[in-house]
């Protein structure tokens, strides 16, 4: 992992931004029903940005990498509907174990709080661990993360 990472070279705010602004809306299947959490996360952002991170930058791709990136963003892709990921998640997933040479990479928040950075980086096919010393927020990690894979 010696290479600058996609997130270092550029990123599409825009697009995340809009996503992450719209995410607010939702109403059904999201986290943020669960509980109120005052400093929780956008998803769209956590995921765009996770997978921004884990992407080595390629300038001869990086157009290609940054839709990528935009793409994996709205609520529809983290909720898609069947057995399969949706499309565009299933690229993601595809191109961050070619960029670890075929490992799972694992990902640590150290300060986990609504969980919103490990349950993304669960759905981008990494092994996310997470940490937190709230009892209120290791509850909701709880409920986030751990009991749904159970």
């Amino acid at each position: 992992m010696d290479k600058p990472r996609l997130i270092e070279a550029d990123f599409p705010i825009r697009r995340v931004s809009e996503e992450s602004v719209r995410e607010k809306s939702i109403r059904h299947g999201h986290i943020s029903t669960l509980h109120i959490w005052w400093a929780r996360r956008p998803l769209a952002a956590s995921r765009a940005t996770a997978l921004a991170a884990l992407l080595p930058d390629d300038p001869a791709r990086r157009g290609e990498l940054l839709r990528l990136v935009a793409e994996v963003s709205p609520w529809e892709v983290a909720n898609h509907p069947g057995a399969q990921p949706h499309p565009a998640l299933q690229k993601a997933r595809e191109l961050i174990r070619e960029a670890f040479n075929g490992r799972t990479p694992k990902v640590l928040d150290c300060f986990a709080g609504g969980g919103s950075i490990p349950l993304e980086a669960l759905r981008l096919g990494c092994d996310a661990h997470a940490l937190e010393y709230n009892p209120v927020a290791v509850l909701i990690l709880k409920a986030t993360v751990d009991f749904p894979e159970r």
